[in-house]
């Protein structure tokens, strides 16, 4: 659980490489300066949320050492194989019976849909990454490309004003405590 102070030092340091970032080619002309820059930027965006990311990893590896023995199978049985709270659970699947009965094909093995639903996940995680790697190099050439449009028109510091916003949002949604710090 973090403390108001830390999450508002990790909101307020996480909002200024925000900006740092947005704000890059009001202060790089050439395209490699500027990519030095903002990789510079996502350093130390990065290096900022490593103690979060390592107190998160500990806090879940302990849950888990905690509740390694209230574990379950899908049919309900602890993994040693005895029933909860000694009720016997049917070990049956609805949703396998009526694949069975489904027509005169044999139903798929077991090792047949653990390979299914594998790949299923393994495609919709992919799809999802190329998707928000989409919309992210999206939304970044246009912010590029209305800061550039606003410097033309000569507003100053044109790129910087759009990283103090985007900066902002930033830091109120670092801000918001996690639903399982509960108050």
């Amino acid at each position: 659980m973090t403390t108001a102070r830390a999450r508002t030092t990790t909101a307020l340091l996480t909002g200024l490489t925000t900006v740092a970032y947005y704000a890059v080619p009001d202060v790089a002309r050439t395209r490699t300066t500027r990519g030095w820059l903002k990789a510079a930027c996502v350093a130390a965006g990065a290096a900022v949320a490593v103690p979060d990311a390592r107190q998160a990893w500990t806090e879940l590896q302990a849950r888990r050492r905690r509740t390694a023995g209230e574990a379950t199978n899908f049919d309900g049985r602890r993994f040693d194989g005895t029933a909860l709270d000694g009720i016997p659970v049917a070990t049956e699947n609805l949703a396998q019976s009526v694949l069975d009965n489904a027509g005169d094909a044999p139903a798929p093995s077991a090792d047949a849909r653990t390979v299914a639903r594998g790949t299923a996940v393994v495609v919709a995680f992919a799809v999802a990454l190329a998707g928000s790697v989409a919309v992210t190099v999206a939304f970044e050439r246009w912010v590029f490309r209305r800061g550039e449009a606003h410097a033309a028109a000569g507003v100053r510091l044109a790129h910087t004003r759009t990283g103090l916003v985007l900066g902002a949002l930033t830091a109120a949604g670092a801000l918001i405590p996690d639903p399982s710090e509960g108050r």
